[in-house]
């Protein structure tokens, strides 16, 4: 009996294994839906054309750290919050925005109330520059029109009343010599009247050839200095205008350039505050439509890859894609192709799209990206993508699936 049990047992055991092989759902079984069918691919089901969730802060560059997120799969509404950030890094650097923006718009105010003010001491200054140098011309034109005239008229006066003086003498001097010839007077008497009258003319005509060269050189000399220095004053006021017009000139285009430079600090600092503020906003992810919530991007949905499974505490980054809002039903599935299958797997070609588990199939059309993906010495690697026509029944986002091209 102990043989005959031994035969039992290995023909048992031989049974059973010929049955695992055979077995549909193996993947070293022949049957039809093994995965060893020639042209068959497995495939991940993934979001079709989804709405996707992404930060992308206009100013904030610190942290972005979760303190709410819903579960990856959860069903949502349309303006449903679906991840919330601590913002109190922001709402400090918000905080510090506003104190220097007042502190902007006062530093602003008051270097263009201090340029208004020097533009008023700078008016002030020309025009009395101005007026000064007016009344040096006015001067200097009175000067030489009533000035040099006056002394010239008074220099001829003094000439005039000099000669009258000595012919006045003169006239004296003979009116005594006629008078001594026909008086009875002593000689001694009138030669010393005579010789007085003499002297004093002699001394006359001496004081006034001295008040005569005096006067020219007074008029030759002084007169010419004081003319000469009162031209130099007028110029010296002129140039002093002038420099002081360029000088005001370049002042303000200083001034003008500075309260630029002011406003537009001050506008960039307004516009990064609005910018911040902006930012505020996104610490609150709120769901686009409704839909069931995936976490990561929709490249993430294909073979080989890991999506990501945002939790609190994690740091979300910027710039990129973090949840995907698709329908809740699986519409495509992602698989890839080899150089060998591109002519099974042709855009607009179409597919049967099978369950791993389970009898559930459907059709889909393919889109093929036409640039490799994968460049390495061996067979390039092309990225497919199936739309299915309707939706798998029970099936996951990320579940494998058995992709077929439908026999024309």
């Amino acid at each position: 009996m102990q043989p005959s049990s031994s035969r039992w047992f290995l023909l048992t055991f031989a049974l059973t294994s010929c049955h695992a092989l055979t077995a549909p759902g193996n993947p070293g079984s022949a049957g039809p839906s093994s995965a060893a069918v020639k042209g068959e691919k497995f495939g991940i089901l993934a979001p079709l054309d989804p709405e996707m969730l992404a930060l992308w802060p206009e100013a904030h560059g610190g942290s972005w750290t979760v303190l709410e997120v819903l579960a990856h799969g959860a069903s949502v509404k349309r303006g449903e919050v679906v991840v919330r950030c601590d913002p109190r890094v922001l709402d400090e650097e918000l905080h510090k925005a506003e104190l220097e923006l007042a502190s902007t718009e006062i530093a602003h105010r008051g270097l263009c109330e201090r340029g208004q003010l020097e533009l008023e001491g700078a008016q002030t200054a020309l025009a009395r520059a101005r007026a000064g140098l007016e009344r040096a011309r006015r001067s200097l034109e009175g000067w030489k029109q009533k000035e040099l005239a006056f002394a010239g008229r008074s220099d001829e006066l003094s000439k005039r009343w000099e000669e009258a003086g000595v012919e006045d003498q003169r006239d004296e001097l003979d009116q005594l010599e006629k008078m001594y010839a026909a008086d009875e007077l002593v000689d001694a008497t009138e030669d010393i009247v005579l010789k007085r009258s003499k002297r004093a003319l002699a001394l006359t005509q001496e004081q006034n050839a001295i008040s005569r060269e005096r006067a020219l050189y007074r008029q030759e000399l002084e007169l010419t200095l004081q003319t000469e220095q009162r031209e130099e004053e007028f110029r010296a006021q002129q140039e002093t205008v002038a420099r002081l017009e360029r000088q005001q000139a370049i002042e303000a285009r200083g001034r003008t350039d500075a309260e630029a430079r002011s406003a537009d600090a001050q506008s960039e600092q307004r516009a990064r505050l609005e910018r911040l503020r902006r930012d505020r906003a996104l610490f609150e992810l709120a769901a686009p439509c409704d839909g069931l919530l995936l976490h990561g991007a929709p490249e993430e949905y294909r073979p080989g890859k890991t999506p990501a499974r945002i939790q609190r505490g994690h740091q979300l980054g910027t710039r990129t894609v973090l949840f995907s809002i698709a329908a809740r039903e699986p519409a495509g599935v992602a698989f890839d192709v080899g150089e060998g299958e591109l002519a099974s797997f042709q855009d607009g070609a179409r597919v049967e799209v099978c369950a791993i588990a389970g009898e559930s199939k459907t059709s889909g059309t393919v889109r093929l990206d036409e640039h490799a993906r994968s460049l390495a010495v061996g067979e390039a690697s092309f990225e497919c993508f199936a739309a299915l026509e309707s939706p798998l029944a029970g099936a996951r986002y990320g579940q494998r699936v058995r992709v077929a091209p439908t026999k024309p």
